[in-house]
């Protein structure tokens, strides 16, 4: 084989590395939101969920959670969210002697006040810091079933999840190369195995 064709090879080679670091470097943030709007009810002294069933995959980087109940006394209370294994406080037991409903309350470690601050804040519109950080889901898969739970510890009063929704910050899986550039690679490869194979026999030979 002239050097010419060696070159050749060894260039399919190197573009066929190139590729493959290219489709191994396009993993990408995104930012998705999930919501279930199907209404579950809450009633006395019973526990009861609403679940997200997330199709897609991707390292979680930053998470939010949004709940919208209405509940006649949320001091009744207990609300958590679990995915994987892990369990997270949002609420327990919030809301005083008067405290009522959690309307589009917005659960997100970076807000400003607490959920824990003081029933004057009932209905809990915007954004609340939750009792337990939701920094326990970083770096976990996406993929998979997210849960809501809500337990009603007192008879008396009932009440409905209305809305469940996360927000949701994460690193797609890298692409897999497409077989052509496997295959790319490989016949380069082997020329180029085969090319040095050739030119140590010939070293021998002489």
């Amino acid at each position: 084989m002239n050097i010419q064709s060696r070159l050749l090879t060894i260039c399919l080679a190197a573009a066929a590395l190139c590729t493959l670091a290219a489709a191994s470097a396009q993993a990408a943030v995104v930012s998705t939101s999930y919501s279930n709007t199907t209404p579950v009810a809450i009633c006395d002294l019973c526990t009861v969920t609403s679940v997200l069933n997330v199709s897609t995959h991707g390292r979680v980087l930053d998470i939010d959670a949004l709940i919208d109940i209405t509940h006649s006394y949320n001091n009744d209370l207990t609300i958590s969210l679990s995915h994987g294994g892990t369990s997270v406080l949002l609420s327990n037991r919030q809301g005083g002697s008067g405290g009522a409903n959690y309307t589009n309350t917005v659960f997100d470690d970076q807000a400003g006040v607490s959920i824990d601050a003081g029933w004057a804040y009932a209905p809990y519109t915007g954004s609340f810091r939750p009792q337990e950080a939701l920094v326990a889901f970083l770096d976990r898969d996406v993929f998979g079933l997210w849960t809501l739970v809500v337990t009603d510890h007192e008879a008396g009063d009932n009440g409905s999840i209305n809305r469940f929704g996360l927000g949701v910050v994460a690193e797609a899986a890298a692409e897999v190369p497409e077989p052509g550039s496997l295959a790319l690679f490989g016949a380069a490869l082997a020329g180029f195995t085969g090319v040095s194979r050739t030119a140590r026999a010939r070293t021998r030979v002489r």
